[in-house]
């Protein structure tokens, strides 16, 4: 990956710009420098190809303004990733090349990490855009210099305390094999582009123009798990009408296998204590137990709780509760015997009757997957012609498919949503006198006749997993025209774009069903004492499914003129500007999660805070759309021989939401032909996303962590929890707003580049982003924590946060003693929290970027040396309102620094917010042979819910890989042939241990070790 700029008027080009600088200039591309029109920056096109045979490209793009020609020498910092480094890193997908952009902060739709969002996670074939870690949603993203459709589900991201929908253009609909390059823009550049350029720009430069035909064939392969990748690509395109027309197309294939937790001992087991180092102060702890308390052996709770002698002969205990355990367990030596198949024994932890529970990674010898089964195409065709009035056509089609399939782990109910085994239950060994399986008398002693209605407490339907099928499908069509008047150039564009999402999620359970199984008297109930053996499970399942569509319609003008007037540095240049666009997206839900279909629970709560689908929360169908208008301008001025100016301004409206003035200044200064200075200033916008504004109320169940509940344990003499309950499902309420507001930035940058010789470029930047008004929720934590505060300073009077609903708490209870010991008022278990989306508080972002290049000639062949490095110096969200208050209670000591205040304050290093992230390539060519060495560099940070209450934090630390490849070029038959032959990880670097799913941070790492690849190229 490597910067490129060059100046206008030949005063200083680095030896790739003097390469280029007679190539004609690619109007067609010439939209890509909406979003860094104001960085006054130009840049060349990387020259060097993966073979040398390849006819070389004859265009460049200019990157940094929308004017043609406008060749800027003060150029903000654009890296550039060729499609030589792209096939030397082995990458296969768009996400694996984002892991590899030192920029780009973590993938939060990683299929590793969308476990628990279920049915709300974006799934399949999915990887989103986060430069600067700023968060999804705040990098544009471009294909050929115009916008991309967003990807056709969305999800959930922790802003602020809780989490609120985002969305991305999926990285996975550009094939790596058919990109020319990759230009990443590390600026704010809204004042080019329009809305959600704040943290910088993304685009893909795809090949156009192509002659001739290849083929290209890869097969990788890993050295710890059965898994293979396969790739097919073809290249081809012809010439026409004397040159004038050229139409080409590229289609690749991409096959990958699944990846499951079976596939390696280090994820087999849920339970990751065993991986810590001896002495670890997280060793006696539970924070690494990952296994479940929710099993098919479950915990029970006899209600109304009036239990007879059920107690007193030891079958519960005395609030009514007893656990299952398979008859081969030792536990079962001091129970009763409920079945063949099972015991019984009443709850005493104190004995070692505990919860009977399940690992997720290997039940019944199923695991669950770190990554799907994967099959993708990706078709792009171009048709380019030149009329004999020197108007120019160009034309866009690309179409994407992709299949998944994902096995996860099996749904427990919610906790929040409880499902009763009725008294009349078939299976029941608490049930009505008469029935077959009720216990005899002589062991339970005297109870009444009509038998028990029992809660399945703690409880999972692991009979079978979930398997997830995803089909996911998009189509962009852009027709364009381009040409001269006068002393004007001109370019216009329509496109319209569609991406869709089929997600389908097998064996999951209906309330409803499920509820009448457990209220049937006959042999066909589902039994929920049997350890999943003969349950009659298959009565409740069902297929859950989640079907979304996004599409966005532009339409651009530009016209641009280069000889304005003179300034003593050379001419002037204008550019005037008109977008229109038009975006939308549909959610359309399973009629069991939408309220079609309405479950009611035992305690009367239905839709909308109840779906009719197990372990998952009620959502509506949701669309919306709106139509932006777009004015903009950009002015460069050549002020001195040496000094360049850039300004610029745009005007956005939105139908929705209101309507913006951003503006940008930048230059640059080259004191000496060796050293260049440059700078900006910009500000930048994001509009509330189509699903904040839309969407209709959601009730959200999540686990979390009661802290008013936490405190009371610690300080009132429950430390283990073993009579309150602080961690559960809890409920979340939230709906869209139209009074949201645009997230508001200002960009700075300022920077140096030196070239003491043509052969090295060295570049330094300091950047940062100031943002307003981001768009969040406090967080439902965040609400118990102001809760706490509110009950430590009020004592006796009992002053509350009213978002946080809680039941009753029993007078005289053990409960109720607990928290007055601990001196607070008293609190019962949450019911709901209300939280909405709103414009929350201010985010700082600063660091600096650094980028060595270094080309080397000599008699062994030539060496190239790349470095890009960013490092982040701080990044933290700045406290206001209710969350001040809970960053100065913790300050002055009045709550424990071990309760975390979410997403507020100091944010560098926490959750995979790495302060330095690089990486560097070596390349050495020497005739028909070559060869590449390279690592990237992820830092250390640390996971913020392991933090001890003395303020020790569990620290993951750096990770570093490998990657080398050898090539060999040689004719096969009359056909020019190259041979690669690449191994990545190349010292079989593991992923850290994290607390998480399958032991890593999988948002930021990768697990799979050592891979080989063989790659094989044919130019026919």
């Amino acid at each position: 990956m490597k910067e490129k700029q060059f100046t206008h008027r030949g005063k200083h080009m680095t030896p790739i710009a003097k390469q280029n600088k007679n190539h004609r200039f690619t109007p067609t591309l010439l939209s890509i420098t909406l979003a860094s029109i104001f960085s006054m920056s130009s840049f060349a096109q990387d020259a060097a190809t993966e073979n040398a045979d390849e006819k070389e490209v004859e265009k460049i793009q200019v990157v940094g303004t929308q004017i043609r020609g406008g060749q800027m020498s003060e150029a903000l910092a654009v890296s550039v990733i060729s499609a030589q480094d792209i096939a030397e890193l082995g990458v296969d997908s768009g996400d694996q090349l984002l892991d590899l952009i030192p920029e780009n902060g973590q993938n939060f739709l990683s299929e590793a990490e969308n476990i628990s969002g279920g049915v709300n996670s974006a799934r399949g074939d999915i990887g989103a855009f986060n430069l600067r870690n700023l968060g999804t949603g705040n990098t544009l993203v471009l294909l050929n210099g115009r916008r991309l459709v967003n990807a056709a589900s969305y999800q959930t991201e922790e802003v602020g305390g809780s989490f609120v929908p985002v969305n991305s253009v999926n990285s996975n609909t550009i094939p790596v094999a058919g990109l020319e390059r990759v230009e990443v823009l590390r600026d704010g550049a809204s004042a080019i582009y329009g809305a959600d350029a704040v943290a910088g720009v993304v685009n893909h430069v795809l090949k156009t123009d192509f002659e001739g035909f290849n083929v290209r064939i890869k097969r990788g392969e890993y050295q710890h798990l059965p898994a293979a990748n396969n790739t097919i690509t073809f290249e081809m395109g012809k010439n026409f009408n004397d040159g004038r027309t050229n139409v080409s197309a590229f289609f690749n294939f991409y096959d990958r296998d699944r990846v499951s937790s079976l596939d390696d001992e280090r994820w087999a087991n849920s339970d990751f204590r065993g991986r810590l180092p001896e002495g670890s102060p997280w060793a006696d702890e539970t924070d690494f137990r990952n296994d479940t308390a929710n099993a098919l052996f479950g915990k029970f709770d006899i209600i109304p709780g009036n239990e007879g002698d059920l107690d007193n002969n030891n079958l519960v205990d005395s609030g009514g509760e007893f656990h299952v355990y398979p008859l081969s367990d030792p536990r079962c030596s001091q129970g009763y015997q409920l079945n063949e198949y099972t015991c019984g024994i009443k709850d005493d932890p104190g004995a070692g009757n505990g919860f009977y529970r399940l690992n997720y990674n290997s039940h019944n010898g199923i695991g669950r997957d770190l990554r799907s089964d994967l099959q993708r195409n990706n078709l792009f065709v171009f048709m380019n012609h030149e009329f004999e009035n020197g108007v120019e056509s160009f034309t866009e089609f690309s179409y994407y498919q992709s299949k998944t399939s994902m096995v996860r782990h099996a749904s427990a109910a919610l906790g929040s949503s409880e499902l009763v085994v009725g008294a009349e239950n078939y299976y029941n060994p608490f049930g009505a006198l008469g029935s077959v399986n009720r216990l005899p008398a002589e062991l339970t002693g005297d109870f009444p006749e009509a038998g028990f209605d029992i809660v399945l407490d703690n409880y999972r339907f692991a009979e079978f997993p979930r398997i997830v099928d995803n089909d996911g499908d998009s189509y962009r069509f852009l027709q364009g025209f381009r040409g001269d008047w006068g002393d004007w150039y001109w370019d216009t564009a329509l496109l319209h774009s569609e991406a869709e999402k089929t997600d389908i999620t097998r064996n999951r359970v209906s309330n409803t069903l499920m509820q009448e199984a457990l209220n049937d008297p006959t042999p066909d109930a589902y039994n929920a004492f049997s350890g999943g053996i003969g349950s009659n499970i298959e009565r409740a399942l069902i297929d859950v499914t989640r079907v979304s569509k996004t599409e966005i319609t532009l339409f651009d003008f530009k016209a641009s003129n280069t000889d304005l007037f003179e300034l003593p540095g050379g001419t002037a240049a204008l550019l005037l500007g008109f977008e229109w666009r038009d975006e939308s997206f549909v959610d359309d839900r399973d009629p069991r999660l939408d309220g079609t279909i309405v479950f009611t629970d035992k305690e009367g709560d239905t839709y909308p805070f109840v779906s009719d689908v197990v372990n998952s929360s009620p959502t509506p169908d949701n669309a919306g759309d709106r139509q932006v208008t777009s004015l903009f301008t950009e002015l460069q001025l050549p002020v001195l021989d040496n000094l360049d100016v850039q300004l610029a301004i745009r005007y956005e409206d939105f139908s929705d939401v209101g309507n913006t003035t951003v503006g940008k200044v930048a230059f640059g200064y080259r004191p000496a032909e060796w050293a260049l200075v440059r700078g900006s200033w910009s500000e930048a916008f994001r509009a509330p996303n189509l699903v904040t504004v839309n969407e209709d109320i959601v009730a959200r169940n999540n686990t979390r962590t009661d802290w008013t509940c936490v405190y009371a344990a610690e300080n009132g003499g429950d430390p283990d929890q073993d009579t309150i309950d602080c961690v559960n499902s809890t409920q979340r309420i939230a709906e869209g707003s139209e009074f949201l507001k645009p997230e508001e930035s200002e960009n700075t940058s300022f920077g140096l580049v030196l070239t003491p010789t043509d052969d090295l470029t060295i570049t330094v930047d300091y950047w940062s982003i100031d943002k307003e008004n981001t768009i969040g929720l406090f967080g439902e934590e965040n609400h118990t924590l102001i809760d706490l505060v509110r009950r430590l300073q009020s004592g006796a009077s009992c002053d509350v946060n009213p978002q946080v609903v809680r039941s009753d708490i029993e007078a005289g209870s053990d409960e109720e003693a607990i928290y007055l010991a601990a001196g607070l008022c008293p609190a019962g278990d949450i019911e709901f929290i209300n939280d909405k989306y709103a414009n929350l508080d201010r985010r700082i972002v600063k660091g600096h970027d650094i980028g060595v290049y270094y080309d080397l000639a000599t008699d062994l062949g030539n060496f190239k040396f790349k470095f890009n490095g960013s490092f982040l110096d701080k990044f933290e969200q700045e406290a206001g309102g209710d969350a001040a208050i809970l960053v100065e209670a913790a300050e002055s000591g009045l709550i424990p620094p071990s309760f975390p205040i979410d997403g507020f304050a100091d944010l560098v290093g926490r959750d995979g917010n790495q302060d330095t992230r690089y990486n560097f390539k070596i390349n050495w060519r020497e005739g028909d042979w070559s060869a590449s060495f390279g690592g990237n560099y992820i830092g250390s940070f640390y996971q913020s819910s392991l933090t001890l209450d003395d303020g020790t934090m569990y620290i993951i630390p750096s990770m570093t890989t490998y990657s080398a490849t050898l090539s060999y070029r040689f004719d096969l038959m009359d056909t020019r042939t190259r041979v690669r032959f690449g191994v990545r990880n190349l010292t079989d670097e593991r992923a850290p241990l994290a607390d998480r799913y399958f032991g890593y941070f999988a948002d930021a790492h990768r697990d799979y070790g050592r891979s080989y690849y063989l790659d094989l190229k044919a130019y026919f």
